[in-house]
C-alpha cells in the first residue's frame, strides 16, 4: 500500500518521466505527473509531496482547493536561494537525498542489520587526507547499506570541502540529546550517497562535551536507521579510551617512514594498554593531497578517483563488503 502520494510537475516530458521512473524503483509511493499547466488545474488530488519546476511553482498559488503538500522546486540554477530549491541538473538520487521525508522512507525501506555497525577511523600523525579517507570509506560501505559519517575533528573543513554549511550541526544535536522528541533527521545532510552530520564549528566546542553525553549519544548512534555509520575521530574527546570499545573496526591512518611509524606503534601500544575490543588494521595510504589538479582539494574527484578505489578494495579485502 501506498503512504505517499507525490506529484510531479514539469515542462520537460522525457526528464519528469525518468525522474518518475527512478522513483517508482526506488520506493513505494503514488507518483503523479503533470506536464502542462491545464492538466495541474483539472486534477482534484491531494497530495504529500509536490515537486515542481519554477514555472509550475508561479502558478501553483492560483490552484484552488487543492493540497499539494511539502513543495520542492527544481531549480534551473546550482545557487538556487529559493525555500525548498533543489538543483535540478543533477542525478535523481541526489534530489531525494534533499527531500527529507524520501530520504527517511529510503532509510527505513533499506535497513539491513539489526545495529548500526560503528567503523572508525583515526590518525596519530594528523594525515592530511583523513577526512577523505573516512569520506571514501563511507561511500564505499554504501554497498553494503544506508550510511552515516560524523567527522568528531576539532577543525573539520568538511563544509568548505563539500561547499555546502548547515544551520544544524553536531554541538546542537548534543545539546538536544535528553528531548524525548529528538529527531536525527533533521540534523542530518548527504552527499555523494551517504549522510552526515555537520561537524562542530569551534576548536573549543568538542572538548566540552562530558563522557556521559557521549556515551548517550553512542547509544542513540547504535539504534539509529543506518547499517554502517563511520566516524574520523580528532584528538579533544572526552572519554575516547571508552568510546573506541563501541566500534566494530578502527582503522589507523598513518604514513610511509620511520618517523611516522614511531606514532603508529606508540598509539597501538596505547590501544593494547587499555584493552579495546575492536579489530584494528593500519592503513598506509598509497596517494597524497599535493598530486590534486589545481593545488586545491577536489573532493568529488579523490571520491571517485584512487582514494575512492583504495577505500573500496580495502573493506572488500575484509570481506566487509558485496
Amino acid at each position: 500500500m501506498n503512504n505517499l502520494e507525490i506529484a510531479l510537475c514539469d515542462f520537460d516530458e522525457d526528464y519528469i518521466l525518468r525522474f518518475a521512473s527512478y522513483l517508482m524503483s526506488e520506493l513505494e509511493v503514488g507518483v503523479h505527473i503533470f506536464t502542462t499547466p491545464e492538466s495541474f488545474f483539472a486534477d482534484d488530488g491531494d497530495y504529500d509531496i509536490t515537486i515542481m519546476t519554477e514555472e509550475f511553482d508561479e502558478i501553483s498559488t492560483f490552484r484552488p482547493n487543492k493540497n499539494v503538500g511539502q513543495r520542492f522546486i527544481l531549480c534551473e540554477s546550482n545557487n538556487c536561494d529559493m525555500e525548498n530549491g533543489i538543483y535540478k541538473y543533477q542525478a535523481v538520487g541526489s534530489i531525494l537525498d534533499e527531500i527529507k521525508p524520501l530520504r527517511k522512507k529510503c532509510l527505513n525501506g533499506n535497513k539491513s542489520f539489526s545495529a548500526a555497525k560503528l567503523v572508525g577511523v583515526y590518525s596519530p600523525v594528523a594525515h592530511e587526507l583523513q577526512l577523505p579517507f573516512a569520506m571514501a570509506l563511507g561511500q564505499a560501505f554504501k554497498a553494503n547499506g544506508s550510511v552515516l559519517f560524523l567527522d568528531l575533528e576539532e577543525i573539520s573543513i568538511m563544509p568548505s570541502l563539500i561547499g555546502k554549511q548547515s544551520e544544524k550541526n553536531l554541538m546542537d544535536l548534543l545539546y538536544e540529546i535528553d528531548t524525548t522528541e529528538l529527531d536525527m533527521a533533521e540534523y542530518t545532510h548527504s552527499f555523494m550517497g551517504f549522510d552526515y552530520i555537520e561537524s562542530f564549528l569551534n576548536p573549543t566546542e568538542i572538548s566540552e562535551i562530558d563522557e556521559m553525553t557521549w556515551e548517550k549519544f553512542f547509544k542513540l548512534l547504535a539504534a539509529a536507521e543506518y547499517d554502517v555509520i563511520v566516524i574520523l575521530f580528532g584528538r579533544a574527546i572526552n572519554g575516547f579510551n571508552k568510546i573506541l570499545g563501541n566500534l566494530d573496526r578502527l582503522y589507523v591512518l598513518g604514513k610511509p617512514g620511520d618517523y611516522f611509524k614511531k606514532s603508529q606503534d606508540l598509539f597501538n601500544d596505547y590501544l593494547e594498554k587499555i584493552g579495546t575490543s575492536p579489530h584494528c588494521e593500519d592503513v598506509i595510504l598509497p596517494m597524497s593531497a599535493k598530486n590534486l589538479s589545481d593545488n586545491s582539494y577536489q573532493i568529488e574527484e579523490l571520491l571517485q578517483g584512487n582514494l575512492g578505489m583504495f577505500a573500496k578494495k580495502l573493506i572488500n579485502a575484509n570481506g566487509q563488503s558485496a
